[in-house]
């Protein structure tokens, strides 16, 4: 396959001119002249909860409708998300989504304080032995560090080969900071669910922005995060650790109304999705979405898309094979027109039947 004057994000995140020769990978980029399609990597979603009405916690989740509408939406990568549950109920989750890309575990080892949109009652401790069982399906999981027991487990979830994300957690600075110390690297979905940043009291947020180890998530629908915030947040710490994910519930794709989310019932409208406390629930939105609504706040377009591709695979340890446009990495691709609509997606040097 090859696609003639392009405009190509290359693996330096700076788009050239371009032809493009890929098969199952990218096989070679030479030089051409100018076109009007933009060509960029597929995006990453490492932190995805559901989408046109099916959900990972379902027992009768659809991993291929929901595969497909990703895929339709040039997400060619993403992570089921679990919400807090029972043992028993984690692991048939983690069993019927044993095919996806991998899974992000955001519950139960979360803070009853900071708890969002889970079920109190489901969250525990870090619990070692239900890791054990799960852990070749599981990329990442979110701990609260401050709740007792947690901490000092961080190391094992490590080893298990499991990256661990601070959140849904009260943790203070000097908590989150030995947190990170002991091999915590991610954040999950920065100033959610966690204590604000404050000039004496930084907590995690302050914790996350100095340490260059730490992968921030944000969810960049205008919504979750004052647009203000999002622009300072790459600001501050760049596009290399800013990683965009959607927290997508069950709605994205589908119009407002009443759905669920662990069991909780979520009122949509305007596409806000929120508990009927008002706590927000997720996001209606696809990382498509994502990625244009930050560049609607300011932010460039080349950098967007790295935020949503490369830097989430490197968050997870994905990016040998796929992040970027570059030879012998996976023909995982999104064609854009001058508008930014989605033209052709391929996976894996397949177009994508839209």
């Amino acid at each position: 396959m090859e696609l003639k004057n392009v405009k190509l994000l290359n693996d330096n995140f700076k788009f050239v001119n371009a032809n493009l020769t890929f098969g199952e990978k990218i096989e070679q980029i030479t030089p051409a002249e100018n076109g009007k399609l933009y060509v960029i990597p597929g995006f990453i979603d490492i932190h995805s909860h559901a989408a046109v009405g099916t959900d990972a916690m379902d027992s009768d989740v659809d991993l291929e409708k929901w595969t497909k509408y990703m895929r339709k939406n040039g997400v060619t990568t993403f992570f089921p998300g679990t919400v807090t549950g029972t043992d028993e109920e984690l692991i048939s989750a983690c069993e019927r989504l044993k095919d996806s890309d991998g899974i992000n575990l955001e519950g139960p080892f979360l803070s009853p304080e900071k708890k969002g949109a889970h079920v109190e009652s489901k969250i525990k401790p870090v619990d070692l032995k239900l890791l054990e069982k799960i852990k070749d399906s599981v990329k990442i999981t979110t701990v609260a560090p401050e709740i007792p027991g947690n901490m000092e487990k961080i190391p094992e979830i490590v080893k298990m080969g499991i990256k661990v994300s601070v959140g849904h957690s009260a943790a203070d600075y000097e908590t989150a900071k030995k947190a990170f110390s002991l091999g915590a690297t991610h954040v999950t979905h920065l100033y959610n669910t966690m204590n604000p940043y404050l000039h004496r009291d930084p907590g995690i947020i302050g914790a996350a922005l100095e340490n260059d180890n730490v992968f921030c998530e944000i969810i960049s629908d205008g919504i979750h995060v004052h647009p203000s915030v999002v622009r300072n947040l790459y600001k501050t710490i760049g596009e290399d650790r800013m990683v965009l994910v959607s927290d997508a519930m069950r709605a994205t794709g589908l119009s407002d109304g009443v759905y669920t989310l662990g069991g909780l019932e979520v009122f949509v409208k305007n596409s806000q999705a929120r508990l009927s406390d008002g706590t927000l629930a997720g996001s209606a939105y696809n990382l498509y979405e994502m990625v244009l609504s930050a560049h609607s706040f300011g932010i460039p377009l080349e950098k967007c898309v790295k935020m949503a591709t490369l830097t989430p695979a490197r968050a997870v340890g994905i990016d040998n094979e796929l992040g970027s446009i570059s030879v012998s990495k996976y023909a995982n691709l999104v064609v854009l027109d001058e508008k930014l609509k989605i033209v052709d997606v391929y996976y894996h040097g397949k177009k994508i039947d839209n």
